[in-house]
């Protein structure tokens, strides 16, 4: 009975083994073969698409916002067409802002407005000798 129950224990791990196997190999064709494939198709397929609140949509849930995102945008079906791009901004901020210097990065590259900021105020506070370090630059300008 020990001898069926080790050889019926043998086939189940080949079958697992196999299945894995297979997995592994349809894994590896769909990304080295179907993926760049399908993908150029439909690159070719979105050259004219357009903004829409679906495409809004999923960049946003790709971006996995977390709660702060609802309590400062609100309803995504409200929100005009005006303020999509801040809606990404906002997204992309909360997923880089972990840290101080990721909001940081992302005020200066989309240059945000900062004079009020509290980042901006933080940093300051944080850092007597930045005030004199950028006023003892010298003029760019000639005279």
């Amino acid at each position: 009975m020990r001898e069926i129950h080790d050889r019926s224990f043998d086939i189940d791990r080949f079958l697992e083994d196999a299945v894995r196997a297979k997995q592994q190999l349809d894994s590896e064709r769909w990304r080295e073969e179907l993926r760049p494939r399908a993908l150029r198709l439909f690159a070719a397929r979105t050259t004219k698409l357009q903004w829409s609140r679906a495409l809004l949509k999923l960049v946003v849930h790709e971006l996995q916002p977390d709660d702060l995102f609802s309590e400062l945008i609100g309803n995504l079906d409200r929100i005009p067409r005006r303020r999509w791009p801040q809606v990404i901004a906002l997204a992309v901020a909360l997923r880089q802002s972990w840290r101080e210097d990721g909001l940081v990065r992302i005020v200066r590259s989309l240059h945000v407005p900062t004079a009020d900021s509290p980042v901006h105020a933080h940093q300051r506070r944080k850092s007597p000798t930045n005030r004199a370090s950028r006023h003892t630059r010298k003029s760019r300008r000639t005279k």
